[in-house]
């Protein structure tokens, strides 16, 4: 029997370690871990559009990340 609920929505997601060898495997040289609880949410804005995923409370806060030209 499933939770149901509320518990449909509680985020699973990667260890540090799983999430060190996703980034690892995308080129990453270095990368920053925050914590990903009900509050974690995520936007990419790239050619294809916007993307969102949101978390169960508003965040009073961002970290923005923006790719620097290749050198």
């Amino acid at each position: 029997m499933a939770p149901g609920g509320a518990l449909d929505f509680v985020p699973f997601g990667l260890t540090t370690p799983e999430m060190a060898a996703v980034m690892g495997a995308l080129g990453a040289r270095d990368a920053v871990m925050l914590d990903g609880g009900i509050s974690s949410q995520l936007l990419i804005r790239d050619p294809a559009g916007v993307r969102r995923w949101t978390g169960l409370r508003e965040v009073p806060l961002a970290l923005v990340v923006r790719a620097r030209p290749y050198r």
